[in-house]
């Protein structure tokens, strides 16, 4: 039965590789008649070889256990063929020529050696994850990598394994369970990538010196490789990962021969000189959590260094800088038609193209030239730029436990009340260096620690944390107090804190395998953890002692006030997306019963919208609108923003100027009627990676973001910046800060130079306080009330000591309460618009309790007795 199942899936394997047979000659069909003259014992020993290949995969384990043993019976059939099939696929062997059955059989017994001595590496070659990865490279990468396969020597197959497991993350070991794989990545370029780039001949220099050098071991080579590379401390650590690698079964030295090929690797691979100080002045050491939402930032770079078809009247100065003198813009052009970029599509028409549209208006461009400049960046960008630095910008922060994250406001007073939207800030938790950052909380209305996923069980953990040290996540462990103060900072300026919780492709393709009932639970599980992560009280020792001074009355704070799921590449069948959305709606309902005000965000790349669980109608339901707002006559059902508790945080590609005026047009071309999009896009936050450089353009979205969305979303948000005082300039240029740009040009109301007061400031930042002196005070007049009408003798004392009862416990009582009335934001929505009924009240107060006084004065005040004169008979 099994052998007639192998010709079905021969013969099938035969009709699908009839029609690619002539261009990938791997995929023809082997002709079983061309093994015939082999003898039996050479069968065998093929048998042989492919089981040393082949025996971890659980087929093989099959058909090898089946009752006729087809792979250990020295003939050559159809599993046999099925699984030479397989190998030559494997390896990119072309089954074409007269003496491929010969290089097969070589090939063969190579591999075999090869795994004998490389087991782990092996496995790697022959996974379906490399497959993939080999296919999706460029043209020119792919059939390189196709060569190696087929005839590298063991040197060549290991550097291509090495290069993957660099480039992705490694394979899943089977002893260890996939849920403990929980990795976060960044994409950036540091001022030392550039150095590389352009730094090969030093760095060859350096490593020359300890060509034919021998070593104790390989700990020692890493040592002197280390040494001689004190200039790129980042390259010799991706080194001593090789060596070791590489010097698993060899002598610790450095050959000439391995130098070269050292040197050749992608890790050194080289860019031109313009194109790097392009890049380097305007993307260094700013990172994206995204490679795509990077890749999109170089490519608008590059754009506006080749400056074809811009209006500099239009654009800002800095933009207009970027433009390429026609000097570098020709030397690039010799470079990309004469250099060492081989492979690459033929640039010559297009690069004459880009000279004359260099020249052009924006407006005098057709909407052909605008797609070949896109086609044109795009293509170099594929082909020059991302094979230089595919090595050096996916970075793998360490997480580190000693360095929990401290926040300082110093004074910055809480959130503006008159801000235009929900300005939201995201902090990368590998930000943290052990030094207080100053943050200016006045304009963050969210802060979001980014850094936490789930695993395989759906169990919400701490990323890049291989140690299980102490993190924010650990309710229990002495540290915590340390890890979660950062949350109390940022409440003590009425910023709430909020928990990012992501997963990428690499786990969504592992949770598309699992069966429907896994699926809901993963999901159901992680619905849990989040409950309980947001739910969970803080035990830090300002916490507990709330608690014990006010008896419980305040309710304990919890360890954050909101969720943001960042689901990249979450699958988009239907199955998925239902699971999802039903998921979501749990995860709302669970915790508005909590009572407590808990955000539920979404956070999707641009590119993303309109698709899958991110369909427009589908964010739309997502928002809750069971409660109605005040104030709009004209919209009876349309929700305030202060009532919705869903946000949809969108992370906006470069170039700005047209990503965000792409983002409200999609919307308002979709299927959405006037008032949904107009809710919808009053609930969408965009959200931008701010250079620190192009002040203008920020001041652009910042006012564009105010005017069509719901606010505004910085990554990360800006630290250590300086004040905002009432001496700042006008335009964002010239004030230099992000904090003063949203004070300036973020608010609901003009901005006319008055800060907040010291007084609001110092009432706001320490409320708590302030609640608790208000609750003492009340308790002690309500205790001397008590007894005045308890005791007629304690009522005769506190008559006597009125005055000073009045001064010490009453007037501070009227003075904190009114305080709080007029700068706590819990009771801002009482007294709004109340205040001068509340401060008559207040007077009405002061002057009974004078009129009283006075009153009692009078009453004591002694009277002058008449005086009567009397004689002897007659009354005077």
């Amino acid at each position: 039965m099994n052998r007639y199942l192998y010709l079905i899936f021969v013969l099938w394997c035969c009709c699908l590789t009839t029609v690619s047979a002539t261009e990938v000659y791997y995929d023809r069909l082997l002709d079983q008649d061309h093994f015939s003259h082999l003898n039996r014992s050479t069968v065998k020993r093929m048998q042989h070889n492919l089981a040393a290949i082949y025996q971890h995969d659980r087929d093989w384990a099959r058909d090898a256990a089946l009752r006729q043993h087809p792979l250990t019976d020295g003939t050559l059939g159809p599993v046999t063929l099925f699984w030479l099939q397989r190998f030559i696929y494997d390896f990119k062997i072309e089954p074409v020529g007269r003496r491929y059955v010969d290089e097969t059989i070589l090939r063969l017994e190579r591999i075999a050696s090869f795994a004998g001595m490389f087991p782990e590496e092996l496995k790697i070659l022959i996974s379906s994850d490399f497959a993939e990865w080999n296919d999706d490279q460029p043209e020119k990468q792919r059939s390189q990598y196709f060569g190696v396969r087929r005839t590298g020597s063991d040197q060549a197959l290991l550097d291509l394994v090495y290069l993957y497991l660099q480039l992705v993350e490694p394979l899943p070991d089977p002893g260890k369970p996939n849920k403990n794989l929980l990795t976060t990545y960044y994409y950036q370029l540091s001022a030392e990538d550039f150095k590389v780039l352009q730094g090969k001949n030093q760095i060859q220099a350096q490593l020359a010196k300890l060509v034919n050098k021998r070593f104790d071991n390989i700990e020692a080579l890493k040592e002197a490789v280390t040494g001689v590379l004190t200039d790129f401390p980042e390259l010799a650590e991706k080194l001593a990962s090789v060596i070791e690698r590489y010097y698993r079964y060899a002598d610790p030295v450095i050959s000439q021969s391995f130098l070269e090929v050292l040197m050749g690797d992608t890790l050194f691979a080289t860019l031109n000189g313009t194109l790097v100080q392009l890049l380097e002045n305007t993307l260094s050491g700013i990172a994206y959590p995204d490679q795509h939402l990077f890749a999109q930032a170089v490519k608008s770079k590059v754009d506006a260094g080749f400056g074809a078809c811009q209006n500099p009247d239009q654009q800002n100065e800095y933009v207009s800088r970027l433009k390429l003198s026609d000097d570098d813009f020709h030397k690039l052009t010799e470079d990309l038609l004469t250099g060492p970029y081989q492979g690459i599509p033929d640039f010559s028409q297009q690069l004459k193209q880009i000279d004359l549209l260099r020249m052009r208006r924006k407006d005098d461009c057709e909407a052909a030239d605008l797609a070949l400049i896109n086609e044109f960046v795009s293509g170099v960008y594929e082909n020059v730029i991302h094979p230089a630095i595919q090595l050096h910008y996916k970075k793998k922060p360490g997480y580190r436990a000693a360095t929990p994250i401290q926040w300082d406001g110093s004074g910055c007073g809480c959130v503006l009340d008159d801000l235009s939207g929900l300005v939201y800030g995201f902090y990368p938790f590998w930000i943290a260096d052990g030094a207080a950052h100053t943050v200016n909380f006045s304009v963050l209305s969210r802060v979001a620690y980014y850094g936490l996923s789930f695993d395989e069980d759906g169990i919400i953990k701490q990323t890049n944390n291989p140690h299980h040290e102490v993190t924010a996540l650990s309710a229990n462990d002495p540290g915590q107090n340390l890890q979660t103060a950062f949350i109390r900072t940022a409440r003590k300026h009425n910023s709430k804190v909020d928990w990012v919780v992501h997963n990428d492709k690499s786990y969504w393709d592992r949770w598309k395998s699992l069966t429907y009932a896994a699926k809901v639970t993963v999901f159901e599980t992680l619905a849990d953890s989040i409950v309980n992560l947001l739910t969970g009280r803080l035990t830090d020792s300002a916490s507990e002692f709330t608690q014990k001074v006010t008896f419980g009355a305040i309710k304990p704070a919890t360890r954050g006030d909101g969720i943001t799921l960042y689901f990249n590449d979450f699958p988009d069948d239907y199955e998925s997306v239902g699971l999802f959305n039903r998921f979501f709606s749990d995860l709302q309902k669970r915790l508005q019963i909590e009572a407590n005000d808990y955000f539920v965000n979404i956070l999707v790349s641009q590119s993303r919208l309109g698709t899958g669980i991110y369909r427009y109608s589908n964010l739309l339901a997502w928002i809750d609108q069971t409660k109605s707002a005040t104030g709009i006559a004209m919209m009876p059902n349309f929700p305030s923003q202060e009532t919705l508790n869903t946000r949809i945080l969108v992370f906006i590609e470069e170039p700005t100027t047209d990503s965000k005026k792409n983002l409200r047009l999609e919307i308002e071309n979709s299927e959405l009627h006037g008032m949904e999009r107009g809710l919808l896009l009053r609930n969408i936050i965009p959200v931008i990676e701010f250079d620190g450089k192009n002040w203008k353009q920020l001041e652009d979205d910042v006012v564009y973001f105010k005017d069509n969305f719901g606010g505004i979303g910085f990554w990360p948000f800006m630290t250590n910046e300086a004040e905002v005082t009432a001496e700042m300039p006008f335009r964002c240029d010239e004030i230099q800060s992000v904090s003063g740009c949203l004070t300036r040009f973020f608010q609901a109301a003009t901005w006319h130079g008055e800060p907040e007061s010291m007084l609001e400031k110092v009432v706001c930042d320490n409320r708590y306080l302030f609640r608790i002196a208000f609750g003492l005070l009340v308790a002690l007049c309500l205790i001397y009330t008590g007894l005045y009408f308890y005791s007629c003798r304690i009522r005769s004392k506190i008559r006597n000591w009125y005055v000073f009862y009045l001064l010490l416990i009453g007037v501070p009582t009227l003075v904190v309460a009114l305080l709080l009335l007029t700068y706590d934001p819990m009771l801002e929505p009482v007294s709004e618009g109340n205040l001068p009924l509340i401060m008559l009240l207040f007077g009405g107060v002061a002057v009974s309790i004078v009129v009283y006084q006075r009153r009692k004065k009078q009453m004591r005040k002694p009277t002058r007795p008449r005086v009567l004169a009397y004689d002897n008979h007659t009354k005077i």
